[in-house]
């Protein structure tokens, strides 16, 4: 009977290339016409996201925009005013081997900012951007699994551990969400400064769609109603949880799943009363998912047949395997001490920061982890000349996470994230603050394989089996198999193990003789 193969589609992912750059933005903030003269530049918030990418060949285009909010003092009178400014961003980073059904991922850290009173209606400020692009295809091969008509015997089978990415998806969702003024403080006069930040992520896949859900952490500071110009601070943890569809989700798959702000409306409006005392905010959330699925595949790495030459036609093939997924978190605790020429705090509004990691090892089942946290301590301070201060400090972290199966040279994908900060006010001149980090670290090792997508069968020459000796005694060598000394000698492998009383066939050593009977065509 002939020997027809059998054959599979199996689909796999692989990173086409991975570049960064380094992007200069430049420009001014200018003070409205409605708004006082600056005398003192307080706090100034900044963030870059990018809501669309492009790919063309040989290029990743992105578009997105630079937001900056600032708080000031007012000349003459010392009050607290804001003024913000978004810039948009448009830029490409060039690639060689990309194309436009190919899918990237492109995200920016703000490495460094600075800003400079040029007058009293204009910010000069000069970011430095750190952009980094990565860029994935999906391909499927036909391979061979089987053989059919072949003893299962002479086949040798292997399996390829691929993790596999079955969809990306880019989406947006929406939260409204009416809040309250805290009971005790006063009410709303003008809204100075807002901030909305995401915490405590997590990802659920399902059939056909991924549940997301988390906490938005709104601060808002305002002016109050009062004639002395008080300022006040509230904060507000808001839950949320949707539904994403996403057509080639199932049980058991992952998603990882980038979350970022793409634009945010609070306004303050009268409650029942008339009192301006409920904010409404909506915030725009922008969702970056990538869904994966750990797979085993058989697929046929090699096979003999008693009276026939197998040649092969291979293909390379080259994706990564997931070695560990895990998720900690990690407490950075410090005792901040104000400079002497810092005014002193009378009342702490708000502990904020911004995580950078600098340096990622990767050894002996565990990644370390190094980096800072840019603080920022925003105070009602104890000084006529400034009643508002911000005070900046960097605080180093160091974590370990524990990846079994990772070792040096594997590939990271690590998300660090601050879950919850808080502090507590020691003195005049001390806070101590801590910020709850949580980190994501997938590990992946690329495997570079060959897969066999075609078998030609060729009738062996005849002269080449009457040529063989009737009998034959194989010394094992090192690294031989019973199934490579069966192929060699073209025999059958039931035949091997019952010629030399074999219990067990794997357990064949060095220098052990092999006894090989030619039989028929074959042996």
């Amino acid at each position: 009977m002939a020997n027809e193969l059998i054959k599979e589609k199996i689909a796999l992912s692989r990173v086409v290339g991975k570049e960064t750059a380094q992007l200069l933005l430049e420009s001014d903030i200018i003070v409205p016409d409605i708004k006082p003269d600056m005398a003192v530049m307080l706090k100034a918030d900044a963030d870059i996201v990018f809501d669309r990418v492009d790919i063309l060949n040989d290029r990743i285009s992105y578009f997105g925009k630079l937001t900056i909010k600032a708080l000031y003092l007012s000349k003459g009178d010392n009050n607290v005013h804001s003024v913000s400014v978004s810039t948009n961003v448009e830029d490409f980073i060039n690639m060689d081997g990309v194309s436009k059904d190919m899918w990237a991922s492109v995200n920016a850290i703000i490495s460094n900012i600075d800003y400079k009173l040029v007058n009293d209606r204009k910010i000069g400020y000069r970011a430095v951007i750190e952009v980094s692009a990565t860029v994935e295809e999906r391909t499927e091969s036909l391979v061979v699994t089987g053989i059919e008509n072949l003893p299962e015997a002479q086949l040798k089978m292997g399996k390829l551990n691929v993790n596999r990415t079955v969809e990306h998806k880019e989406d947006r969702f929406i939260i409204k969400e009416d809040l309250n003024v805290t009971s005790g403080k006063p009410n709303i006069r003008e809204i100075l400064h807002t901030n909305i930040s995401i915490s405590n992520k997590e990802t659920r896949v399902s059939a056909g769609k991924v549940n997301i859900s988390g906490e938005l952490i709104v601060s808002i500071l305002y002016r109050t109603d009062d004639t002395e110009n008080v300022l006040e601070f509230i904060e507000h943890e808001v839950p949320f949880n949707g539904a994403i569809d996403a057509a080639a989700a199932a049980d058991g798959m992952v998603c990882d799943a980038a979350l970022r702000l793409l634009d945010q409306y609070i306004q303050a409006r009268p409650n029942e009363d008339g009192e301006d005392r409920v904010i409404e905010m909506e915030a725009s959330i922008g969702v970056m998912m990538k869904i994966t699925t750990q797979s085993e595949v058989n697929v046929l790495e090699d096979a003999y047949c008693i009276d026939k030459t197998l040649e092969y036609t291979k293909q390379a093939v080259s994706f990564p395997a997931l070695i560990c997924r895990n998720k900690n978190q990690h407490t950075v605790k410090e005792v901040v001490r104000l400079d002497d020429s810092n005014p002193e705090i009378l009342q702490i509004f708000r502990v904020s920061g911004r995580v950078q990691h600098d340096d990622t090892t990767i050894a002996d089942d565990r990644i370390t982890v190094e980096g800072v946290i840019y603080t920022d301590i925003l105070y009602i301070a104890g000084s006529d000349d400034s009643p508002l201060y911000n005070h900046k400090s960097i605080l180093p972290f160091k974590q370990t996470i524990e990846t079994k199966g990772a070792q040096t040279g594997m590939d990271v994908n690590l998300e660090i994230n601050i879950d919850h900060s808080s502090f507590s006010m020691l003195s005049e001149k001390e806070v101590e603050i801590r910020f709850l980090l949580s980190c994501n670290a997938n590990v992946t090792e690329n495997i570079h394989s060959e897969v066999i997508t075609d078998i030609e069968f060729n009738d062996t020459d005849k002269s080449i089996l009457d040529k063989m000796a009737a009998m034959t005694i194989c010394i094992v060598q090192p690294g031989d198999t019973l199934w490579s000394i069966a192929k060699r000698y073209n025999a059958a492998l039931d035949d091997l193990i019952a010629l030399n009383d074999l219990e067990d066939p794997n357990k064949i050593y060095p220098g052990q003789k092999i006894v090989i009977v030619k039989r028929g065509l074959g042996l």
